[in-house]
Formats: C-alpha cells, structure tokens, sequence
C-alpha cells in the first residue's frame, strides 16, 4: 500500500502526482483547460438522501450498543482486477464474507467512504486504460448483496470521496489541459480543468459545486456546511471554503507552499489539521492547524520525516507518527496512545459517528498494510480483521440497522 509520503524533491510533473496522493489523496496532473466537463454543465435535480428504498437489502439486525462497531473494509488481491467489500467486527475472528465484487483495472488503486448510518460504501477506483491516470477513475456505490453500481467517470486518480455528515458525496474530476511544449521550462507542469461534483447516490446525476483552473483540486474535509478545498496553481496553492449550494468561494489560506496533505477537520475547534513542507527550511516537515473561521495558522510539529500523517483526535488532540516509523503517537487526548501495533507508520483512516472509535492502517515496509481500530476513551486497541494477501482500504464504520 502506498501511504501519505513522497521524497524532498523538487517539484517536477511526476513528483506532483506524489503530492496529489496525500495519505490516499489524490494524483492528478494539471492543465490550462476552459472546456467544462460534460457531465457538469446542466444543473441535476437535488442529491437524494440515502434511505430504506435504497440499500434494503444492507439491513442487519439491531446490535447491542455497548459492543463495538464493524468496520467496512475492501480487498484488493496484488494484481487482481476485482475488490470485495466485507464488513469486519471490531475483535472479531475473522472479516465477513465477501458481500459484493467491484470490477476494475488489474491493480487498480480502491479508495471508499461508508455513508453515514448505513452499510452502502461509495468508492473510487480505476475503470478507464489510459497511459494517463490522472482522471482514469470512476465512482461506485456499492450495496451489499447488489451489484456495484457505476455513477460517474473522469475521476482523480486514487481520490477518495467526500461523504458529509447528512450522506451528501462529492468528488474531484477534471479534464487533462495540453502538455506543456518540449521547449518549456523542465519544472512546467499541465494545467488541467478541475471540478468538484456532488453526485447523487440513486440516479448518479452530477452537479458540479467548484471549478478551478490548474494542478490540482483536492477535497480535504466538510466543515459548518462548507467544503474545504486544497488547490494548487501554477503561480501558488491555497485553502478555501465553498459553500455546495450557492458555489460562493471564501479563501482562508491564500498562500501556502504546494506540498500540503494528510487533511483532517478538528470540528471542535473548527480547524484543519495537516501536513506541509517548512516554509523555509527543505528538510523539514510540519504539522499546521489552521483556523477556518478566521484563517489563522498553528504550528504544532516540525520533523524531519516525510510521513508525519496527522490527525485531529476526536475530544481533541493530534495522533501522527513521529521520526523513524516508531507507530502512532497521540499528544493531547484523555488516553495515552504510543506505538501500539509496535514501529511502522499507522494512518488513521475513519471515526465512528459517535466519535468513540478509530480505525487505521499499520504499514511496514514489504507488507500488506494491517487495519485495527483504538477505543478513543480508553485507548484500547483491537483488531479489525481482514482477509490476508490482500491490499485494504477502510471505508468507515457502519451501521448495525439502517436509519430512516
């Protein structure tokens, strides 16, 4: 599995598709395009909200509710063309059966999002054979015991869906602008035409929300009914706000250096939390939060490492891996976490709606990544099984029964 890193190099084309894949984010070249996307140009009617005539067929039993959640989780076998979503119990024995199949390129690269308070999964993988991968993916709403279900194409490569609080999905797609010419500087990189969509989970109609010229257009959270958007441009890269209803855009970072990743909103605070390079200094890494209401920036960590993967600790508090890979570290927060799969680097991937659990990815060199979730109150750690010899990306957790 390739987690949130890429060396201190500098900034050529391919070391932007590294820089468009913070922590699972994205790869996307870019483009000086003014051709719109072909799906975005006619309003769609309004996003469906997820409900019983959809996923009936997801429906489990009420569970007890002191016990711990299951966790969504996709295998993708080394080379194979097919992923299976299963439902994994906290401390279980052993993943669930393979409750559906997803159909892509061989090796494709599999993100995917858990639609809050129910088992249907939304997931980006790549469908479209192109020398190209920047927009060769395509978006999926996975039901189990159904058939995924295609809903949109032209997606960033190893993208993850953004699925709100109210069940509201929106991805990043775009166009590949002309290449530059021969003649050009080495370091000039395409300029592509992006886009931000929501698309609606029942028909797959896509409203486009945000337009945006150049590298890159990464969706890096949901905060007070905005979206928070990370974008890189030719001449600078900033952080802004846009509201998915009216498209209003507000700039609240309006220069930072183009290497930020590993997003996380801090929704007590109402801060974003991530990754960037030192202003200055090249071999450092740090770990900003920024203030979304009024656009004031924290320094909480400065490192030598490459592979910090912060994360806002729900309660509050950051959990990231320090220097040397020695596992996860949370700073601030009621329980103490230190290292607890032992050294690696452990990325936090999903919170439990009820902010009472986390689920995460321990990598270490020449192995599959291993999934295991953390009690925030406590600290206690437990294991999310997951079937072996097999990539996993965590989708979130899910719901025992469906919601109305």
């Amino acid at each position: 599995m390739r987690l949130s890193s890429y060396a201190c190099s500098p900034l050529t084309r391919r070391r932007l598709h590294r820089i468009a894949l913070p922590c699972a984010l994205l790869a996307a070249l870019t483009g000086t395009m003014t051709a719109v996307l072909a799906h975005g140009d006619a309003p769609a009617p309004a996003i469906s909200r997820v409900g019983r005539l959809l996923v009936p067929t997801a429906v489990a039993a009420p569970a007890d509710p002191s016990a711990p959640p299951s966790v969504a989780i996709l295998a993708t076998p080394p080379g194979a063309a097919r992923t299976t979503l299963h439902i994994a119990p906290i401390g279980g024995a052993k993943a669930g059966p393979a409750l559906a199949t997803l159909r892509h390129l061989s090796d494709a690269v599999v993100r995917a999002r858990v639609v809050p308070r129910t088992r249907l999964v939304v997931a980006t993988a790549e469908t479209s054979p192109s020398s190209d991968r920047s927009f060769n993916a395509s978006l999926f709403r996975i039901q189990p015991g159904a058939e995924p279900v295609a809903l949109c194409d032209g997606v960033v490569h190893a993208s993850r869906p953004l699925v709100t609080a109210d069940g509201r999905v929106f991805v990043s797609r775009g166009v590949a602008g002309p290449e530059p010419q021969p003649d050009n500087e080495p370091a000039q990189l395409r300029v592509d035409a992006l886009t931000i969509d929501e698309v609606d989970l029942a028909t797959g109609a896509i409203r486009t929300v945000h337009r945006h010229t150049g590298h890159l257009a990464f969706l890096a959270g949901a905060w007070n009914g905005e979206l928070v958007l990370y974008r890189v441009s030719p001449a600078s890269a900033d952080i802004v706000l846009v509201d998915p209803d009216s498209g209003a855009t507000r700039v609240i970072a309006p220069s930072i250096p183009p290497f930020a990743r590993d997003f996380s909103i801090d929704a007590a605070v109402g801060a974003l939390v991530f990754q960037e390079r030192h202003e200055t200094d090249p071999g450092l890494w740090v770990i900003d939060r920024l203030d979304l209401a009024r656009g004031k920036r924290t320094r909480l960590e400065a490192s030598a490492s490459h592979a910090l993967a912060p994360y806002a600790w729900p309660g509050g508090g950051i959990a990231y891996t320090p220097e040397r890979a020695t596992g996860l570290f949370v700073v601030g927060a009621r329980a103490a976490v230190r290292s607890p799969l032992g050294p690696g680097i452990d990325v936090i991937q999903a919170v439990s709606q009820d902010a009472a659990w986390v689920a995460a990815l321990h990598a270490k060199p020449s192995a599959f990544a291993v999934p295991f979730a953390i009690r925030v109150e406590s600290g206690e750690v437990a294991a999310i099984p997951a079937p072996p010899g097999a990539r996993i990306a965590v989708a979130g957790f899910t719901a025992a029964k469906e919601e109305p």
